[in-house]
């Protein structure tokens, strides 16, 4: 991406997030800073194509900033008194050191602690993710445990395979085959709950406030995320799975109201779950609708009342639909489309 196609995506970052931008691009300590900002930082840059702006300094400062966190499966020495840091922003904080790693910024090692590794807490004694079970009924929230302690376990083994392997952690292949237990054959969606009555209970709620079918297909994505990044296609009743998907896709401009990360998910899962030569003119075109829709958002949206954990899951679908399409640029961005799963297995 060139510098004028970028601008207006950098004076975002540098009028409403400057510390955030600051510690990636300056090195700059930001004490105050959430991780989970420093971590959409990273993203976004990676999916502008502007990595460029990131020097080492930058790098070692993120990390530096996220081992301030207590990740999950206690894979970094902290004190106790130290923040918590949950499945999913511990497999965020992952994925962007994955991103900046791949762009040969060096930061220094041990990444990690040499051992005391508690691979119990993200998974069970058959290396299936867990999660707590009273959000059972909750496909969305259950799959970034589920979803999440898998892609953790990918990045340890991509990042530290010595360490993996001393601190007992299962082959990836082996917890996504056990993860596999968990998909409902029928659908292809996740079934982490037993009554079937609860469920129509819970789905009449969520009801009131998003659609539960976009969330359950938003559930499965976060572990289907991982057996692509595995290559371990095709998914677990993929039909029906892609059907439901395009059926949640035709919704309008958005998802939701404002473009985040659940378009990403259900563009993404349209695209990796159909069987050769299944997408079409019509899927076609309405990924390039999602491409355009968003552009046109970023053209009177992009102020301070758009979260910056949505921009990285907005940026995502234009690349991803991108790929349907088949185009060679995403643009107006201007650049080849990302594939940011295989690059950093979470977002």
């Amino acid at each position: 991406m060139t510098v004028a196609h970028s601008r207006r995506f950098l004076n975002y970052l540098e009028q409403h997030h400057a510390e955030a931008l600051n510690l990636l691009t300056k090195g700059q300590a930001a004490p105050d800073l959430p991780l989970q900002d420093a971590c959409d930082v990273v993203y976004t840059l990676e999916l502008l194509d502007r990595t460029d702006l990131i020097g080492p300094d930058g790098a070692q400062a993120f990390w530096d900033h996220a081992r301030r966190w207590r990740l999950a499966g206690g894979i970094n020495a902290v004190g106790p008194q130290a923040a918590s840091a949950n499945v999913h922003l511990t497999a965020y904080a992952l994925g962007a050191l994955r991103l900046l790693l791949g762009h040969g910024l060096a930061v220094s090692k041990p990444y990690f602690a040499s051992d005391a590794w508690r691979v119990s807490d993200l998974l069970d004694a058959n290396a299936r993710p867990k999660w707590p079970k009273r959000y059972s009924h909750h496909s969305w929230r259950v799959s970034h445990w589920v979803g999440g302690s898998a892609s953790i376990v990918l990045a340890l083994w991509a990042l530290d395979p010595a360490g993996a392997q001393r601190n007992g952690a299962p082959p990836v292949a082996k917890v996504l085959e056990a993860a596999d237990s968990l998909i409902d054959p029928s659908t292809g969606l996740l079934k982490c709950y037993n009554s079937q009555l609860v469920q129509k209970a819970f789905r009449f709620l969520y009801r009131l406030r998003h659609d539960p079918d976009a969330g359950d297909v938003g559930g499965i994505v976060h572990l289907h995320w991982v057996n692509y990044a595995s290559d371990r296609l095709p998914y677990k009743a993929s039909k029906p799975l892609f059907d439901r998907s395009v059926a949640v896709s035709h919704r309008r401009p958005f998802i939701e109201t404002v473009p985040y990360c659940l378009d990403f998910d259900i563009v993404q899962i349209v695209r990796t779950s159909a069987a050769e030569g299944e997408l079409n003119d019509e899927h076609k075109a309405r990924a390039q609708a999602f491409i355009d829709d968003i552009a046109s958002f970023f053209e009177t949206k992009l102020d301070a009342g758009y979260a910056l954990h949505k921009l990285p899951g907005a940026l995502a679908t234009q690349h991803e639909a991108a790929f349907i399409v088949g185009a060679k640029t995403v643009e107006p961005l201007g650049i080849a489309p990302i594939d940011i799963i295989k690059r950093a297995g979470w977002i």
